[in-house]
């Protein structure tokens, strides 16, 4: 079993920005889309879960920029799943051009019984023949988040539509990170050098909800809160800039 996905990317166009490089919900949606392959790849994809009665959540992401690969430019990029908890577990990214490493990253992921609404252990879901690869990235800790946008200033509004859906028809969880980027002018986006984002999932937005994004300031940088018309969050972030 291939405890690790390692492919070679040109960036496409389709991920880049106004700059001609691969913009920030690229990265998210390269590791996204590898991270959905590999757990295929290793008996803990989408449909191998259904068939236990559970899904994948996503709990929080951390992604360290350390630059942005131009348009069609080659990358390297790998993951693998951490060692897991008892019920949740990381999965760790790197990217690389050559032998310069340009962004790594982490995720934290539980297993979800919907028909009973609660989170079960991850040896429900973890191959027991799976041997973990032990090399260890990002690993600084996740940021800490409070969810309290009651007093930030809006910069957006949006409605989650049904491109914005998974198959679980919630909201992507690279949506929210577009979300929070249209809020900026490309000539605002063009201005950041941003060398991390921290997102941590708070509640489920569905189709037809509209969403408010706001910001506040905090240390290096800033938080974004993406909230639900209740007043509750969908996501919230934290921006840190060089």
């Amino acid at each position: 079993m291939n405890n690790r996905l390692e492919k070679s990317i040109r960036i496409p166009v389709s991920l880049c920005d106004s700059t001609g490089h691969l913009d920030i919900p690229g990265f998210f949606t390269i590791f996204m889309d590898m991270a959905s392959e590999h757990a295929v790849d290793i008996g803990m994809g989408m449909d191998a879960m259904a068939n236990k009665g559970l899904i994948w959540l996503a709990v929080k992401t951390k992604v360290k920029i350390y630059s942005r690969p131009a348009l069609f430019s080659n990358v390297t990029a790998t993951t693998w799943p951490a060692q897991p908890g008892r019920i949740r577990c990381d999965r760790l990214y790197t990217m690389y051009q050559g032998d310069t490493l340009v962004a790594e990253a982490k995720n934290e992921w539980t297993m979800y019984e919907p028909a009973t609404g609660k989170l079960r252990k991850m040896e429900n879901g973890y191959p027991k023949d799976l041997e973990v690869w032990p090399e260890i990235v990002c690993d600084e800790p996740y940021a800490k988040l409070k969810a309290d946008f009651a007093d930030a200033q809006e910069i957006y509004r949006c409605k989650v539509t049904s491109g914005d859906l998974d198959t679980s028809r919630h909201m992507n969880n690279v949506e929210y990170v577009k979300v929070m980027f249209n809020a900026f002018s490309s000539r605002q986006l063009a201005e950041m050098d941003i060398t991390s984002v921290d997102i941590a999932y708070k509640n489920q937005c569905y189709e037809g909800e509209e969403l408010s994004v706001r910001i506040k300031d905090a240390d290096n940088g800033f938080e974004i809160g993406i909230i639900k018309e209740d007043g509750s969050a969908g996501a919230v972030a934290r921006i840190v800039l060089k």
